[in-house]
């Protein structure tokens, strides 16, 4: 018993010593890279970081080939709070994507890229 509260104190500390908060995991996106938010038109309208096309995730298994042909472009994913990105991220990897990234929120999203929003 005391071997695997050892075991389950060390795992934990590998999982915290590794998180890191938006800030401090600032992300350089690649130049052919397309940077997708896949709110509703009425969000993305509001605001967006710059240079992110919309593709609202209900509409990503239908139109992700039109945005992004090719399956190996470097693709970051962000929403209003995290979970239509992770939901727009598993239909892309599902439909042969291969270098997908879930940014979450896009306010996670805007320190992580360092990106302005644009309206």
């Amino acid at each position: 018993m005391k071997k695997l509260f050892v075991i389950l104190c060390g795992a934990m500390l590998l999982v915290v010593s590794g998180c890191c908060s938006p800030e401090q995991c600032k992300l350089t996106m690649e130049k052919n890279a397309v940077l997708l938010d896949v709110r509703n038109p009425a969000e993305y309208q509001k605001g967006y970081l710059q240079g992110a096309i919309n593709l609202p995730q209900a509409d990503v298994d239908t139109k992700a080939q039109t945005v992004v042909p090719a399956k190996d472009t470097p693709v970051y994913v962000y929403c209003r709070g995290g979970r239509e990105a992770t939901m727009a991220t598993e239909k892309l990897l599902k439909q042969g994507y291969t270098n997908v990234h879930n940014l979450g929120a896009m306010e996670n999203a805007r320190k992580r890229l360092g990106l302005p929003v644009a309206k």
